[in-house]
């Protein structure tokens, strides 16, 4: 009886030892885990920190993307091109052919026809805007050096002529006369008063490379115009030749 009592006496002290050890495992187990996650949190917020910092940085260089041009189109291109092929294409000086082949060749060529027509008359609406998207950009390019003028010439083309033969000359009447060829003489005038009061100054050298180059952008935007007006002038003579002869 006494060994049995001895043994449960140290069955009980093992039993508590074991409770002990696992109480005190649990313990250092939650310490840890206040650790890491104290730790993991300042690392969280670095990291944080870091990533609106790049952002930062990346929103202060970032730069809105050049809008693109509608000259360089690949369509526009395209059409331009099927435009030139048929201006410069020539009856066949073949033998005659057949009635049947003759008349598919017509029907053919008719839908061709009609079908660049249409083509031209939304690409000339395109154009259209175009010039006029050009035109307020060239207007803001101009403004610090002659923001008058710009109430003054309202039409792009016109505008645009002036601003080739000013430049960078602060003193309008020094250019008179090379005014006269794109200007009216009450034009001209109004001009040069307005210039002698300017609150404009004279652009610099990139400034006024950008100018240019809107300039010649311009030009070329009334070159395409023009070739596209005549183009569909041309050949409403033979689809619409009524109202040809009434205008």
């Amino acid at each position: 009886l006494d060994d049995l009592s001895d043994f449960q006496e140290e069955e009980e002290e093992e039993d508590e030892q074991r409770q002990e050890a696992t109480t005190n495992s649990v313990y250092d187990d939650e310490a840890d885990g206040n650790d890491d996650g104290g730790g993991n949190a300042k690392t969280t917020g670095d990291n944080d920190s870091s990533l609106d910092g790049s952002d930062d940085a990346a929103a202060s260089n970032s730069q809105p993307p050049s809008r693109p041009r509608l000259l360089d189109d690949p369509s526009l291109q395209r059409h331009l091109s099927l435009i030139q092929s048929d201006q410069d294409s020539k009856p066949s000086a073949d033998g005659p052919a057949t009635t049947n082949n003759t008349n598919a060749t017509d029907r053919d060529q008719d839908r061709q026809q009609n079908n660049l027509i249409l083509q031209s008359n939304r690409h000339l609406l395109s154009l259209t805007h175009e010039i006029q998207r050009t035109h307020l950009h060239l207007r803001k390019l101009y403004h610090p050096k002659f923001p008058e003028l710009e109430e003054l010439l309202t039409e792009p083309f016109q505008y645009r002529q002036a601003i080739g033969i000013l430049q960078n000359e602060m003193d309008v009447t020094l250019v008179n006369d090379r005014l006269n060829d794109v200007l009216t003489s009450n034009q001209i005038i109004t001009i040069s008063v307005a210039g002698s009061t300017t609150s404009g100054r004279p652009l610099t050298a990139a400034e006024l490379s950008r100018v240019n180059d809107a300039c010649l952008y311009l030009d070329r935007l009334q070159r395409t115009q023009t070739a596209l007006r005549s183009f569909v002038q041309s050949k409403m003579e033979r689809w619409g030749p009524s109202t040809c002869a009434i205008g």
